[in-house]
Formats: structure tokens, C-alpha cells, sequence
């Protein structure tokens, strides 16, 4: 694999950046057929909804927890 990611870095720093189906072919990404297989289970079903807005508002950095900030 070392030797394929080589011969990609030496071909694009000549011709400039890959496309995007290039570099999926080299590196040999698959993408799941069944679209729920990307579903997460990180949240507990039993929890309110609004507990998962208020952290997820918090994990994109919007809650400010310092009023001087």
C-alpha cells in the first residue's frame, strides 16, 4: 500500500491534487449499500430530545459557559 500512496504523492505533486474518485481508488474505500449501516447509536432512546439538542448545541461550540467570554 506504501508503494501505491508513493506513486500517487510523486504523480499529483507534478499534476496537482487528486480527484475525488481517484483517491478513493487508491485507497481502497468501500461505501456501505444499505444506507443503515451509517446509523449511530449514541444517543439512549430514552433520553428527552431536548437533552440531545442542548449537547449537541454544546459539542459544535455554541454554549458559552463564561459570560465575559
Amino acid at each position: 500500500m506504501q508503494d501505491a500512496t508513493d506513486q500517487l504523492a510523486q504523480k499529483y505533486a507534478r499534476q496537482g491534487y487528486p480527484a475525488v474518485e481517484e483517491l478513493i481508488a487508491a485507497q481502497g474505500l468501500t461505501f456501505p449499500r444499505d444506507p443503515r449501516e451509517l446509523l449511530g447509536d449514541f444517543w439512549p432512546e430514552e433520553e428527552p430530545i431536548d437533552d440531545f439538542l442542548n449537547a449537541l448545541h454544546d459539542w459544535r461550540g455554541h454554549a458559552k459557559t463564561d459570560p465575559a467570554a
